[in-house]
């Protein structure tokens, strides 16, 4: 097994601060039923303390300044299946794993874990929706808890474009900005409508072209809606909505709306909402990468539920660092090799783990390679 090489065994000890003596024939990596066994006795809410530590951390270090609106960082909210179980015994909504997602997006494309609260599914086609907003209860309650100064914007789809979301978020002196669509408010969407007829704000969107003209790709249109009724007729809501239509071709067309807390009041603060709330697909993107990128996301590891939520933490804290090390030391690296792709140098960082090892690597000729926070650009 590679996990048992010399090389890769020495740089396991190395990173864990731990003496290797490769005379002992006793010292090698644990397998994975060993992983399955120790993470099953391992208590989850330490490992989620290294994740938000590791997002603190990044926030003291403003690695995020230039990823704020207005003066919040965006938090986006999805959920996401994790792991599928095997067993013959198991019930079908048992098989599989569930848990909403809380990511930090970026204008530079980062999708930055920050914590995951698990989702209980249940029998129907819409198990995992239904549960959403419940988690969302619980995962707002922990975020506030872990960053209670911290200025938050939520940013989600339309399942979350409610009354109780919006209200939770306003009792934790939170933003927020959500997908807008008619299924999800009807009555409110007709009334938004019908009072932007009469009320509304309506502006072209330009972009430049090759030859440094402006070219008409869309047009933006917002209104306030204050003291607006719910769904249910109960009690008001203070609110905005912007609608998009754009067909531009090199941008992609696009017909879309978002409600949010922020005011907007022109067409820049308008086009701004709408290029935030188009973001949410960085948390998408995500999921992507960890599902077919290496990461294991939906991957069978074990059937313990205490194991199977430390390896998802796990995979949460390795999407992080490699998120921040492909962004701020590749771009280093690459200088002399521009077109080497990032999976490119995870097979050089995998073959030298287990080839080569940290110990044998020239560290004195090699010098501190600095992170670039000044890579950090749309």
């Amino acid at each position: 097994m590679t996990r048992n090489d010399r090389a890769y065994s020495q740089t396991v000890f190395e990173l864990s601060g731990q003496p290797y003596d490769p005379d002992d024939p006793k010292l090698h990596t644990a397998c994975s039923q060993t992983c399955r066994n120790h993470l099953a006795h391992v208590e989850t809410a330490r490992l989620e303390q290294a994740l938000v530590g590791l997002v603190r951390h990044l926030v003291r270090g403003k690695w995020f300044e230039d990823a704020r609106l207005w003066g919040c960082l965006c938090v986006a909210v999805d959920g996401t299946l994790c792991e599928r179980k095997r067993g013959s015994s198991l019930l079908d909504r048992e098989k599989r794993r569930y848990a909403l997602e809380a990511r930090i997006v970026t204008p530079w494309g980062w999708n930055i874990p920050v914590m995951s609260e698990p989702v209980a599914a249940y029998d129907g086609e819409r198990e995992k929706q239904d549960c959403e907003r419940k988690a969302f209860v619980r995962l707002a309650a922990r975020l506030k808890k872990a960053f209670p100064h911290l200025g938050i914007c939520i940013v989600g789809d339309a399942l979350y474009a409610c009354g109780p979301v919006m209200d939770l978020c306003r009792g934790y002196g939170w933003e927020f900005l959500l997908t807008f669509k008619e299924g999800s408010m009807p009555k409110v969407w007709k009334d938004v409508c019908d009072a932007q007829l009469r009320t509304g704000g309506r502006d072209w969107v330009r972009r430049k072209d090759e030859d440094g003209g402006d070219v008409t790709c869309g047009v933006v249109a917002w209104i306030d809606a204050r003291e607006m009724s719910y769904e249910s007729g109960d009690g008001g809501v203070d609110f905005r909505v912007v609608k998009y239509f754009c067909w531009d071709p090199v941008e992609g067309a696009y017909d879309g709306a978002f409600v949010t807390s922020f005011e907007v009041g022109n067409r820049d603060r308008a086009v701004k909402v709408v290029e935030w709330g188009r973001r949410r697909w960085n948390v998408e993107n995500g999921f992507k990468v960890e599902k077919h990128d290496g990461f294991g996301l939906e991957h069978t590891f074990c059937n313990d539920d205490t194991a199977g939520r430390n390896y998802h933490v796990l995979m949460e804290i390795a999407y992080a660092l490699w998120q921040v090390f492909a962004t701020g030391v590749i771009p280093r690296l690459a200088e002399g090799c521009r077109k080497m792709p990032q999976s490119g140098w995870a097979a050089v960082i995998w073959i030298a783990t287990h080839v080569i090892g940290f110990r044998d690597l020239p560290v004195e000729s090699v010098g501190t390679m600095r992170m670039r926070r000044f890579h950090l650009v749309a």
